[in-house]
């Protein structure tokens, strides 16, 4: 089978978790016609690892950038340098995404025998299981993302291909004619959403096929726990700005309104009343900040905000 697409990897502070995605990357079936590395300021020697392989391979393109661009900047920046690439397809990974040697030899056969889709996806374990959060379809009112259960993967029709309409960067394959009909992923996004964002931008052109037997191992930390007293950090303000933006650009009034509610219920009346009640003894000051700079900066009121923020 020809080698005609292209791999986009983006990388910050994981050396080790690099080189295993790395060697996986090199050990396909159908071999990637051009790697692309973006190496997010990491300082723990992943620059002079990146050199190193470059020299040693030619298909090898390093992008090394100044500061943290964060995930969503680091795809832009690498997207963007593989569409002038001749090839037909980009596939996007983190570096803690460990391919099995055949992912792209399904993906590829997919691609041929599906012409009437312009993008794909496979399954992504973690520790051990079907990480089903990664495919999700789109509810509405209020562009409610719902996982592809299971099933989807594991029942009566095993190992045969579904649709969906948002996949995220964890093993997502886009034809390259798709990306300049649809762009590239918004790099104020930072983190979080940003590949949600773009899969909404896909859908205009296409839906997602998954292919259940394309597998990668996703070797992240374990999820954070979804108990309603669990406190936020950083990230939760890309989670909710991010949210809200992403629905003020695809979503209609109802859209919007829906998702609202769903918020307020969901982050803004909770932090209130935590605080209120002093629950668990502890100081709710930080949550109540960071959601007030979230849902100002998604009103544009606010700056545009790249890197960790600070809310004390």
């Amino acid at each position: 089978m020809e080698a005609d697409y292209a791999v986009v990897v983006v990388t910050y502070n994981r050396l080790e978790l690099l080189k295993e995605c790395l060697a996986q990357v090199e050990m396909q079936t159908v071999p990637a016609k051009k790697i692309i590395v973006v190496n997010n300021a990491s300082t723990d020697g992943t620059e002079e690892f990146l050199r190193e392989q470059k020299e040693k391979c030619g298909h090898y393109r390093i992008l090394t950038c100044a500061e943290n661009l964060g995930g969503a900047g680091g795809f832009e920046k690498g997207i963007q340098e593989a569409v002038e690439e001749p090839v037909a397809c980009i596939l996007l990974i983190d570096d803690d995404a460990v391919l099995e040697n055949n992912y792209m030899e399904k993906i590829m056969g997919a691609r041929r025998e599906h012409p009437e889709y312009q993008a794909f996806a496979g399954t992504v374990i973690t520790a051990g299981k079907i990480d089903t959060f990664h495919r999700r379809n789109i509810e509405r009112p209020g562009l409610r993302l719902k996982n592809c259960p299971e099933n989807c993967y594991t029942g009566l029709r095993a190992g045969q291909p579904f649709a969906c309409d948002i996949a995220s960067f964890c093993g997502m394959v886009v034809d390259r004619e798709l990306v300049r009909k649809a762009g590239l992923p918004c790099s104020e996004y930072f983190i979080w959403f940003d590949d949600t964002e773009y899969s909404m931008r896909i859908n205009r052109y296409t839906r997602f096929l998954v292919i259940p037997d394309a597998k990668l191992n996703h070797k992240t930390a374990a999820e954070v726990s979804k108990h309603p007293h669990r406190r936020y950090d950083w990230r939760e303000y890309y989670g909710i700005r991010n949210r809200i933006l992403c629905v003020k650009k695809h979503g209609n009034t109802l859209d919007r309104a829906v998702n609202g509610a769903d918020m307020f219920c969901h982050i803004v009346f909770r932090n209130w009343l935590f605080g209120v009640v002093n629950m668990d003894d502890y100081d709710w000051a930080y949550e109540n900040r960071l959601v007030k700079e979230a849902y100002r900066d998604a009103k544009g009121t606010g700056a545009i905000r790249r890197g960790i923020p600070e809310f004390r």
